[in-house]
């Protein structure tokens, strides 16, 4: 869902490109797709081993103790929540600057979103993550897919069968 590759479709359609042309040295990262070997980890472990060692990572490779970071979507959700830990822990200088594309950050008001939240929905995730230890990729793939069924589940079908 939204992954990174969306800031580098082509050489003429690439936000990287860009950052890399206006001086920046570029990394990006992508999150896990959770699986069996997930069922343990949690939001914190997501977290520290997912944007915290990418930092941490960075420092190592370029010796700059802070950096400018940008998240898309859900990734820039973690980058946000990753600010705030930051931030709490005495540590938020390590962040020069934050860009957040198409992300959600106050779910006060989560427009669409909130068809796909409502208790029983939200009981029934709670099972599968229970059951599974984890919540499946295609669960949350799914639920944005219905977003714009028109563009990505109708027009398969209208394209290929009608």
């Amino acid at each position: 869902i939204n992954k990174y590759y969306i800031l580098d479709l082509n050489p003429e359609k690439s936000f990287i490109r860009w950052c890399v042309e206006q001086g920046l040295t570029v990394f990006t990262i992508s999150w896990v797709n959770p699986d069996e070997r997930h069922k343990a980890c949690g939001f914190a472990e997501y977290m520290k081993q997912g944007p915290i060692a990418a930092l941490e990572e960075i420092e190592k490779i370029t010796g700059e103790k802070s950096a400018h970071t940008a998240g898309y979507c859900v990734g820039g959700t973690m980058v946000a929540v990753t600010l705030a830990y930051l931030w709490a822990k005495g540590q938020g200088k390590r962040v020069k600057s934050t860009t957040l594309f198409t992300t959600q950050v106050d779910f006060t008001y989560a427009g669409d979103l909130l068809a796909f939240v409502d208790e029983e929905q939200i009981a029934d995730v709670e099972a599968q993550m229970k059951e599974k230890g984890y919540l499946a990729g295609s669960r949350m793939a799914n639920a944005f897919n219905m977003l714009r069924p028109n563009d990505l589940i109708w027009n398969y079908g209208v394209n290929n069968y009608l």
